[in-house]
């Protein structure tokens, strides 16, 4: 039985904020915060994913 890749595609990676001279570092700081919350938002995701596939694929569906 195969295996959907949905959960895998829930667990895309976060892109760095960048970082120049020119920009406030505070700014930076608050996206970096931004940043982590939504990769960990991924993760948990993809964790609930995989959870419901693994349910599914004990039931036999």
């Amino acid at each position: 039985m195969a295996l959907s890749p949905a959960c895998e595609d829930l667990a895309a990676n976060v892109n760095d904020p960048v970082v120049t001279e020119q920009i406030d570092p505070w700014q930076k700081i608050g996206e970096y915060a931004v940043a982590l919350g939504e990769a960990n938002a991924n993760i948990d995701a993809s964790r609930e994913c995989q959870r419901r596939q693994r349910e599914r694929l004990s039931k036999g569906k």
